[in-house]
């Protein structure tokens, strides 16, 4: 009786995940090339690395490189505006007649500047070229950092997507034994029925029943997260529903063997360490360069302006 409700019990669990399983919507086919397209525009990782690479090749403009001369410019203005009274206290002029009071409002006071300078070095120890060759490298790494970012994650693509597939094949196994069992279970009933066995055989024929539906459990849930995680990799909605190609074609050997003859020359984290290297070695001249004498040109040039407003004794000027 135990052995029943046990079975009842299971039965009825795979029969309700059954049914919300064949409830899902008709998943789309999505191929290895698809996945690859979708992971170079979506993938974060891959636009972060693309991003850094075309901030370096801003870098390597002829702007950045400290050839060209540096002009500077500057320009002022300034207003004052000012209230006065003379008061001449009842003295006399020279026809012996007091003198008025002089006032005067809203007087402005004006000034106005203007300079330029030029500044233009002749020869710094070569330490322009240096820094200009160690930004076209620093471009060159950051290239490399993308394809190795890229390639990076493309292999952890295509391993996720083999393990689905994998997944996938395995869920079809175990749903073929899980068939064999039922029938196994039902021809053991058959037989007990008709005296021909004893009860222990409809019992172990359960029992397989009941490991087969676990795995077959076990292998979906399996699926549907690994399926999450290539999901996440390609930067779309987790729950998209989708089947993946099981078919396996495995590589010649010779055409691996080519591969491994070219390995110095296409690793790529062999690449970025030479490119670090240089790059040191540039840093390393650089520096020695400010031992060197500076040599440049220089020029300035500056305007000035000022008006002033008449007083009780001058009157208006202008001063250039």
């Amino acid at each position: 009786m135990k052995h029943k409700v046990i079975y009842s019990l299971i039965a009825l669990v795979y029969l309700a995940f059954a049914k919300a399983y064949a409830q899902q919507p008709d998943a789309s086919l999505l191929t290895r090339e698809q996945a690859v397209e979708l992971m170079l525009e979506n993938n974060y990782g891959i636009q972060i690395a693309r991003n850094s690479e075309i901030i370096a090749e801003n870098n390597t403009s002829i702007l950045n490189s400290g050839y060209l001369p540096s002009l500077q410019g500057t320009a002022g203005a300034s207003i004052d505006e000012n209230d006065s009274k003379t008061d001449f206290n009842g003295a006399l002029d020279g026809n012996g007649v007091p003198r008025d009071d002089i006032e005067i409002n809203n007087a402005q006071t004006t000034q106005y500047n203007a300079g330029l300078s030029l500044n233009y070095t002749l020869f710094d120890g070569l330490g322009r070229l240096y820094n200009f060759k160690r930004l076209k490298e620093q471009y060159q790494l950051s290239q490399l950092q993308a394809r190795s970012t890229i390639e990076t994650t493309t292999v952890q693509l295509m391993s996720v997507y083999l393990e689905i597939a994998r997944l996938t094949e395995n869920e079809k196994i175990f749903q073929e034994n899980l068939q064999i069992s039922k029938q196994r279970e039902q021809r053991a009933q058959y037989q007990f029925d008709y005296g021909q066995v004893n009860k222990l055989e409809v019992l172990n024929a359960r029992v397989d029943i009941n490991a087969d539906s676990i795995n077959l459990l076990n292998a979906r849930q399996q699926l549907r997260n690994t399926k999450r995680d290539l999901n996440l990799l390609l930067n779309r909605d987790l729950n998209q529903q989708y089947v993946v190609d099981t078919t396996v074609t495995f590589q010649n050997i010779l055409v691996i063997d080519s591969f491994l003859e070219k390995v110095k020359q296409n690793n790529v984290s062999l690449l970025q360490a030479e490119s670090t290297l240089q790059i040191s070695d540039y840093d390393i001249k650089t520096t020695k360069a400010l031992l060197l004498p500076r040599i440049g040109l220089s020029g300035s040039y500056g305007w000035n302006q000022s008006e002033n407003p008449p007083t009780a004794f001058f009157p208006s000027t202008t001063m250039d």
